[in-house]
């Protein structure tokens, strides 16, 4: 009989005009953007084939990561060039267009478009499904059938799924077929399992929005009271909250600027060459190396403060789901807070072990290398903790859509 539920969903939706409309809305959006930051990234591989640094050159460059095409997180931050100097570590800006325009209107990746776009399409899936058969007159006949409530909601719930994740599938496994053409961007095993994982978080995302819909579609008798309550509760889950949280995550935690810390670096290294034509019988080597453990301890207190304040951001930020589906996707991808972290402290150390053979006299110098962490390590690494919090989101309102179904009175 839930079989029979499931048919009459997925029938209904497909003879809607509702279903093709959101379908091809959200279809146009991921090849576009697909199409978009395909472009973007062959850009910033052809920049990085110029720069990229020889062995014995003092800069760390890291080419850019092929999945920032689906989830581009910080993937910019960390492509930049770190150029190793005496006085610590100069970045130097990463890649931008020429026309400033684009500054205006930056290009959404698959990511974004699951987060604010196939939310909302799910939403629009599940904000009617009982208030609309209460409205028709159809709900008190499909109840006094011997088929319990918790059927019907479960019927109607995998019918509403169904009905979305096979075109988004089909239109997403499509999109990475066409890219897989360009040898340029043929995935690996790898980047192929990881891929998967995205894909999979990205139908927990969007199951977690039908469910929140038919929750409120469960305790409403209007659908159009359904639809304003969800369109609400959408907005703050989806912008209102993941902001917020990051505001609020300043109030407690003081993290100085950037330039304050740059501009810090050179006033020791004025002072440092000052004292050196005023004290010619000064060690420079000692005051280098020492000049070099305080810009260490410097880099270190500013690392620790902006990692406490991404922790209380993002513990803020996760009670938005939305928050928690970016975390684990960029995390994923490779292109998330941790590894953005991960990455800068081995900068610092290569930054380190430069400067100290060029004080020990060693001329061969091996050019920056930098490992991604393999899934393991980003599911131990909190990883997990954001996918298991995405699926808590769904059994919570699923539950309580059975709980309010249970109760419906469908006079």
């Amino acid at each position: 009989m839930i079989g029979t539920i499931i048919r009459k969903e997925i029938v209904s939706n497909l003879l809607s005009y509702k279903f093709f409309i959101v379908i091809l809305l959200a279809s146009l959006l991921i090849f576009t953007s697909l199409f978009v930051m395909v472009r973007d990234f062959k850009g910033r591989q052809a920049d990085y084939e110029l720069i990229r640094p020889q062995p014995n050159d003092p800069i760390a460059v890291l080419p850019p990561n092929p999945l920032s095409v689906f989830a581009k997180g910080l993937d910019d931050a960390m492509t930049r060039s770190f150029e190793v100097s005496i006085i610590g570590i100069e970045v130097r800006a990463g890649r931008q267009s020429g026309n400033v325009i684009f500054s205006f209107f930056p290009s959404p990746d698959f990511v974004y478009v699951v987060k604010v776009v196939l939310s909302l399409v799910a939403l629009l899936f599940g904000f009617d499904q009982i208030s609309r058969e209460k409205e028709a007159g159809t709900l008190k006949l499909i109840f006094a059938n011997s088929l319990s409530r918790a059927s019907v909601l479960a019927g109607k719930w995998l019918g509403n799924f169904l009905s979305l994740a096979l075109p988004f599938l089909l239109v997403t496994l499509l999109g990475i077929a066409l890219m897989s053409l360009d040898p340029a961007l043929r995935p690996s095993g790898s980047v192929l399992g990881r891929l998967a994982l995205l894909i999979a978080m990205s139908l927990v995302y969007i199951a977690l929005f039908l469910s929140l819909g038919m929750l409120v579609s469960s305790i409403t008798r209007r659908s159009a009271s359904s639809l304003v309550i969800l369109l609400f509760i959408w907005s703050l889950l989806v912008f209102v909250l993941p902001n917020l949280g990051t505001l609020l995550a300043r109030q407690f935690v003081d993290v100085p600027s950037v330039r304050a810390l740059s501009e810090k670096r050179e006033q020791i290294w004025t002072r440092e060459v000052l004292m050196r034509y005023t004290d010619k019988t000064d060690n420079w080597d000692a005051r280098i190396k020492a000049m070099n453990a305080e810009f260490d301890r410097m880099e270190e207190d500013y690392r620790n403060k902006f990692d406490r304040l991404v922790r209380v951001s993002k513990t803020i930020n996760r009670l938005s789901p939305a928050a928690s589906f970016v975390y684990a996707s960029t995390e994923i991808a490779g292109t998330g807070i941790g590894e953005e972290s991960l990455f800068k402290r081995e900068v610092i150390r290569y930054k380190n072990r430069y400067l100290e053979d060029v004080r020990s006299g060693i001329k061969a110098h091996p050019a920056f290398a930098y490992r991604y962490r393999s899934i393991g390590q980003v599911m131990a690494e909190g990883g997990l903790f954001d996918v298991a919090w995405l699926l808590v989101f769904n059994i919570v309102f699923f539950a309580a859509s059975y709980a309010a179904v249970v109760r419906y009175d469908v006079r």
